[in-house]
């Protein structure tokens, strides 16, 4: 014999809301005491899939035009960026990416 099938009353069927964060991004600020050496090493261990041109590139521009954006990502993500690049004494913020 079958089992009956039971649908649930759409009036009380539990309804979900999903709410995204923001993206946000990993901003790395010039200084005047690290080496390019030492900024490229860095990003290369902090950036996720970043190869070694483009972490050469970031650090030309974050010595060119004082700061530049190195990651793009959810907040875990980025903060845990951060936190590798952060020990060697450069300024980094972490901000929405609006």
């Amino acid at each position: 014999m079958p089992m009956p099938v039971v649908r649930p009353d759409s009036a009380t069927a539990p309804t979900f809301t999903v709410q995204w964060l923001p993206p946000h991004k990993v901003v790395v600020h010039d200084n005047d005491w690290n080496t390019f050496p030492e900024v490229i090493g860095v990003l290369l261990r902090a950036v996720p899939g970043l190869g070694v041109a483009a972490a050469v590139a970031l650090t030309e521009e974050i010595h060119r035009t004082g700061a530049a954006v190195v990651f793009r990502g959810d907040l875990d993500e980025a903060e845990t960026c951060a936190g590798v690049i952060r020990p060697i004494g450069i300024r980094v913020t972490v901000e929405p990416d609006a």
